[in-house]
């Protein structure tokens, strides 16, 4: 289980980090930035960032499970 729990937690870290990269490179373009729908762009790549955390910490909890057997 501990071997699971680091590549949950890897791949949800992975998977945050992926979501703010996106999202500060699509803010800082000056094409992508002139795009009257960034409202909902943004929301769309910290979902993806929610989505790394929310993984992350499935995968703290499965370490967490792992240690009390």
């Amino acid at each position: 289980m501990q071997k699971i729990g680091l590549r949950m937690n890897a791949l949800g870290l992975l998977l945050s980090i992926v979501g703010t990269l996106l999202l500060f490179l699509h803010t800082t373009s000056q094409y992508n930035s002139a795009i009257q729908d960034m409202g909902s762009i943004a929301v769309g790549y910290l979902g993806l960032i929610l989505l790394g955390v929310s993984v992350s910490v499935t995968g703290i909890a499965l370490l967490l499970s792992s240690n009390g057997d």
